[in-house]
This record gives C-alpha cells, sequence and structure tokens, in this order.
C-alpha cells in the first residue's frame, strides 16, 4: 500500500482531527527511528501512520487493531505491517 491509499484510509475510519494529528505524528517518529535503525522508513511510516485507523470504529481492546488487521489486509497490506500494529494492541 503507497502512503496516499494509507492516508485516504485513516480519514476513511478516523474523524478526530487529534486522532489524525496522532497518526501523522507517529508516523514521523517511525520514519525517525527506522532511519537510525536502519529499518525501511516507507513501511515504519505505514506501521506508523495506520496503527490506530480502527480505534474510532472498535475502541474496545479486544477488537481494537484485530479489526482493523482484517481490513489491511483486503487493502493488501504487508503481514509485516499488520503484525507491527497487531502486536501494539496486545498487553
Amino acid at each position: 500500500m503507497e502512503r496516499t491509499e494509507a492516508f485516504t484510509l485513516l480519514n476513511e475510519f478516523t474523524k478526530s482531527e487529534s486522532l489524525i494529528k496522532h497518526a501523522l505524528s507517529v508516523e514521523a517518529a517511525m520514519r525517525h527511528y527506522a532511519g537510525l535503525l536502519g529499518g525501511d522508513p516507507e513501511q515504519w511510516g505505514l506501521t506508523g501512520l495506520l496503527h490506530d485507523f480502527d480505534y474510532e470504529r472498535w475502541p474496545e481492546e479486544s477488537e481494537h487493531t484485530r479489526e482493523g488487521a482484517k481490513i489491511l489486509q483486503e487493502h493488501s497490506v504487508e503481514e509485516e505491517v499488520v503484525g507491527a500494529i497487531l502486536s501494539h494492541a496486545e498487553w
């Protein structure tokens, strides 16, 4: 998935301005750390941008990220990105 498509998906599911700003901030941080740690800035940035895209629809711990993962897989998002997003909500 390209960043433009990911940003469109984020805005489709997220209406809160503060959550969109949060996603953009996490994306920027992830890109920065990818550069420092030898990761792929595009992949890491996409992970940061989409990590909470499903939160407004599924805020409950048992559903958050799991329902979003299904949508991301339907959009052919890399499994590594989907896995990283799933792992951030598992406590």
